[in-house]
């Protein structure tokens, strides 16, 4: 089948990892016991996602998840709650965005968005963080339909409601979307969770398997190609 939308995670998959890393390794070193409580808070929240409780009543919004994690991250740093909060929202929603500014894409990114787009198909960001002004900085924000994050759903990728609310924000069904990503582990199977179809890009820093996903590339040309060439 011919893919009628194109979805797209952000970090790691629409430029290098590394040199967001770099641009931020000062900040990290300075907030390094914050980062850590993050990442594994984000990943208990992954693990709470397949459990009963937490399905019969995910956070309800940004805001309610956004409350919910700060929590998890007090938990976890023995601090209170409203100070978790304003540290996680500094870091993770102002400072890494404005970051972009020295940021750039792969190459033959925006030319092949660009391709994708004129084609008639629709293109949509869906990130686990809120992406609009990276994209925006990064000189992308206009080739796309939609952009969300993860977060609007009360869930992380790779369970199957965000990949399912950008095809639908995007006005097809889940079998006409094809999602790119950087990650076997979290965008493949997401994608697949979802019902969807996956391209994988194979990075310097990535790891060794796809996943299983439908293609495979390292070039954003090679991408565009393949997508357009389909039947």
């Amino acid at each position: 089948m011919a893919f009628r939308a194109i979805g797209f995670d952000i970090d790691g998959t629409l430029y290098p990892s590394w040199r967001l890393s770099l641009a931020l390794a000062g900040f990290a070193v300075r907030n390094y016991a914050c980062l850590k409580a993050f990442g594994e808070v984000r990943r208990e929240l992954r693990d709470l996602a397949r459990t009963p409780e937490y399905r019969a009543a995910p956070p309800a919004g940004i805001e309610e998840f956004h409350r919910y994690q700060a929590a998890l991250v007090a938990r976890r740093m023995g601090i209170d709650e409203e100070a978790a909060r304003r540290g996680v929202e500094r870091f993770f929603y102002k400072v890494i965005p404005e970051s972009f500014d020295r940021i750039r894409p792969f190459p033959g990114v925006r030319e092949s968005l660009a391709r994708l787009k004129a084609s008639g198909l629709r293109l949509g960001a869906l990130s686990d963080f809120p992406g609009e002004r990276k994209l925006e900085l990064m000189g992308l924000g206009d080739l796309f339909d939609v952009v969300m994050t993860s977060e609007e759903t009360g869930y992380l990728k790779p369970e199957p409601e965000p990949i399912r609310d950008l095809a639908g924000r995007l006005g097809v069904e889940s079998g006409e979307l094809l999602y790119v990503g950087n990650s076997a582990a979290y965008d493949v199977a997401g994608a697949r969770a979802a019902g969807a179809a996956s391209a994988y890009i194979r990075t310097l820093l990535g790891g060794r398997g796809d996943g299983g996903a439908d293609f495979t590339f390292r070039r954003y040309p090679d991408l565009a190609d393949w997508i357009l060439s389909r039947p």
